[in-house]
């Protein structure tokens, strides 16, 4: 079993870390799966001044913004199986609740980099849901478009067309949305994956002033932005 972890970085900082399984690698894809319970460590608005009162989509913006967050520790609620292919400017991620197939979650996100760690990218925002029927339904519009005018988001891509690409591929039913994917299982001899130390909760890669490389969209230089939480 193969182990990596999946790192945000927003303007040279940690913005959060996911230990992942790999379950196939090649030149131009990566799938890794993560089981319910995985600890994760997150960007957080918690424990911050005058957030108290905002809503989750501010808090969000806010803390991308200014650069001050916490960094939190929180388990995945879904056992999660995510494909990556390179130069897409989209994760996709297919869900489990205990044995009951949840749905596919279109996470729109810079293209990733290969690391020391696994991978590297930055959420943009903007998601899309599509419910086991195969419904899509567009998510955060608004919270995206307030990015990009306030000038927290540069995006040099239409990521609308991203979606109408990912549309199709559902559409075809290939790719991450074949059927046969939904009756995908891990192997059952397979851990729970957890993080390298200086990734977890209170590691010195969460440390203010550590740097860790350039990547961006709107702050981050995108290559050719990880939910807030709290």
């Amino acid at each position: 079993m193969q182990q990596v972890a999946v790192v945000e970085v927003w303007r040279g900082r940690l913005w959060s870390a996911v230990p992942q399984v790999v379950v196939e690698r090649s030149a131009n894809r990566w799938v890794t799966y993560a089981p319910a319970g995985t600890l994760g460590v997150y960007a957080s608005s918690r424990g911050v001044a005058g957030r108290e009162g905002l809503s989750r989509a501010e808090r969000k913006l806010a803390a991308m913004e200014t650069l001050v967050y916490n960094a939190v520790e929180a388990p995945a609620d879904l056992a999660t199986l995510t494909f990556r292919t390179r130069g897409a400017w989209s994760s996709i991620n297919l869900g489990w609740s205990g044995p009951d197939f949840a749905g596919w979650y279109v996470n729109f996100e810079l293209p990733y980099d290969e690391t020391q760690y696994g991978l590297r990218t930055m959420d943009l925002v903007l998601d899309l849901l599509v419910d086991p029927a195969g419904n899509p339904q567009l998510k955060d519009q608004d919270d995206y478009a307030q990015a990009v005018a306030r000038g927290i988001l540069d995006v040099p891509v239409d990521l609308e067309e991203e979606a109408a690409r990912v549309l199709r591929e559902l559409g075809r039913r290939r790719g991450p949305f074949d059927p046969s994917w939904i009756d995908w299982r891990p192997d059952p001899s397979w851990s729970t994956p957890v993080l390298p130390p200086e990734l977890r909760l209170g590691g010195a890669a969460w440390s203010v002033g550590v740097e860790l490389g350039d990547q961006s969209a709107g702050g981050l230089a995108a290559p050719g932005v990880g939910e807030e939480l709290g």
